[in-house]
């Protein structure tokens, strides 16, 4: 049995910690079914259960998030890009690079509530005694420019579920 985790925002978001699941994360719109398996991208309706598109050939996108209005769908790497499809067109839009020296590993990104920011988490090595640091960076929804990054604890890290 595969153990699911709700992972809280507007969307139902679901992580799928067993080891062998072919999609490591969902996220259920009122009009579609996103999954992603580390080198995919699914789009399918919500009410036909039809597929509508699969992206393929990318490495490590485990989690995301799609936008308030269901037009933009954010999907971040395990490493240091995100990626912008359009849910209108199906297409790719974007790919974005973190802050140099930063990488998001096992955490999710979130659109705010009312879609004019993406909020994405990265962190840092600092040494032996400091460990990681945490920052979530806020992208304008407009060219998806960084903002700001803001350092937050481990504890307001929005990571994968254990």
């Amino acid at each position: 049995m595969d153990r699911k985790i709700q992972i809280q925002g507007k969307w139902q978001r679901l992580f799928d910690s067993d080891l062998g699941a072919r999609e490591f994360f969902t996220i259920i719109t009122e009009h579609y079914s996103i999954a992603l398996s580390g080198g995919s991208v699914s789009v399918s309706d919500i009410t036909t259960k039809h597929k509508l598109s699969t992206k393929k050939g990318f490495k490590y996108l485990y989690t995301g998030d799609v936008s308030p209005d269901e037009k933009v769908l954010v999907a971040l790497e395990n490493g240091k890009h995100f990626y912008l499809f359009s849910l209108e067109t199906l297409s790719l839009l974007k790919r974005v690079t973190l802050p140099r020296g930063y990488d998001s590993t096992d955490a999710y990104p979130s659109f705010s509530p009312d879609g004019s920011e993406l909020i994405v988490p990265v962190s840092r090595y600092k040494d032996e005694t400091l460990g990681y640091l945490f920052f979530l960076c806020r992208y304008d929804t407009q060219n998806y420019n960084l903002i700001s990054m803001t350092e937050v604890s481990f504890n307001d890290f929005p990571a994968w579920p254990v």
